[in-house]
């Protein structure tokens, strides 16, 4: 709050000391005009003249000290008035000096100011005349635009224009065709129905006519299908009796070829019956005789690379086994790529000496070409017991 009623009271300080210096400046200014404009004045006085004859003279030295004490005192003033004058025109001359100084400084000052202004103004002038001719190219654009259009509309116009006179001329054309048409319709109606009449005329006579000629017609047709009926009747009783005849002996023909099919059906059911049996038989024996043949190849001792049932030594369960075991090698193809594998056949055997399931673990390829010799093979000797309904034979290729 001080700082505030300090501030304010400097305020009216220095506006106090500017008014006093400027009635200052203002009162030296109008001293010096008043001095160069007028002469100088002697001081005017008051004074009686007397005679010095008259008066005493010891009062004559007072008057003449007085006289002297006043000159003195006008001289004193005068000089001092000088000296105030002098002052006061130094003053003067200085506040005339600052006041040009600061004169020259606010015209330097406005001098920029308005050359700042001058050259706003050019750049406003500058951006004013690049709007004004970017206003006129717009314009023009605008108005070339515009006369494109107007030139389009123009010629949009004169097309429809051209467009109208081709619908009316078409339409008159149609017109006139519609209205030759209607002549043409009429006239044509006309024929028509006189043409018609003279058909409704044509057509009586005919009708007329021809129910004589159908009324003849239709009797002559009346004997005559009287006629054909009985033909007819006659035709199909004899057609009927042969029809039977022929229907009685398709039907004897029939039944014969019926059972004579039958009878060949019956014979060749009964030879593929034999038929069956004898293969049967055939290949009963047959197994029989491999089963022979391979346990007459069998020899003494063992292989442990063949278990039958989990037996071993040199059983006939065991030499069953190295039976299989050599069939299977017989039809066994196997190459270079295989030499020294392993692999380890399983399979099962039923009573008939049938493969019902067979199985290979080791070296695929070596597994693969004994599932095909398996496969091949498809029936083995009848196993002497039901240990050897299941086998492992171990398969080593040797090339």
């Amino acid at each position: 709050m001080n700082v505030k009623v300090n501030f304010t009271s400097a305020a009216a300080i220095s506006v106090l000391l500017h008014v006093a210096l400027f009635i200052v400046l203002f009162a030296g200014f109008s001293l010096s005009c008043e001095d160069r404009n007028k002469k100088p004045s002697a001081t005017l006085m008051h004074a009686t003249v007397i005679d010095p004859s008259q008066l005493p003279k010891r009062k004559r030295g007072r008057q003449a000290s007085a006289a002297e004490e006043a000159r003195k005192q006008e001289a004193s003033r005068r000089q001092q008035e000088e000296e105030s004058r002098k002052a006061a025109e130094q003053k003067r001359i200085a506040d005339i000096k600052k006041a040009e100084e600061q004169k020259k400084a606010e015209e330097q000052k406005k001098a920029e100011e308005q050359k700042k202004a001058e050259e706003q103004k050019k750049a406003e002038e500058q951006k004013k005349a690049e709007e004004q001719k970017k206003a006129e190219e717009q314009k023009k654009a605008e108005e070339q635009k515009k006369a494109e259009e107007q030139k389009k509309a123009e010629e949009q116009k004169r097309i429809e224009a051209e467009k109208k006179l081709a619908l009316e001329k078409k339409k008159k054309e149609e017109e006139a065709k519609k209205k030759a048409e209607e002549e043409k319709k009429k006239k044509e109606a006309e024929a028509k129905k006189k043409a018609e009449e003279e058909k409704k005329k044509k057509e009586a006579e005919a009708r007329k006519k021809a129910e004589e000629e159908k009324k003849k017609k239709e009797a002559e047709a009346r004997k005559k299908a009287e006629e054909e009926k009985k033909k007819k009747e006659a035709e199909a009783r004899k057609k009927a009796e042969e029809e039977k005849k022929k229907k009685e002996a398709e039907e004897k023909k029939k039944a014969e070829e019926a059972k004579k099919k039958a009878e060949e059906e019956a014979k060749k059911k009964a030879e593929a019956e034999a038929k069956r049996k004898a293969d049967e038989e055939r290949q009963r024996k047959q197994a029989q005789q491999a089963e022979d043949d391979l346990f007459k190849e069998l020899g003494d001792g063992g292989n442990d690379d063949v278990t039958a049932g989990g037996s071993a030594g040199s059983s006939r369960e065991q030499q069953y086994g190295l039976a299989v075991s050599d069939t299977i090698k017989r039809y066994w193809n196997v190459d270079r790529s295989m030499n020294g594998k392993t692999g380890i056949l399983s399979l099962k055997i039923n009573d008939q000496g049938k493969i019902t399931s067979q199985s290979c673990s080791g070296d695929k390829r070596v597994c693969e070409a004994a599932l095909r010799a398996v496969t091949i093979i498809g029936n083995l000797p009848k196993p002497p017991s039901a240990e050897c309904h299941d086998i492992n034979i171990k398969l080593i290729p040797r090339v």
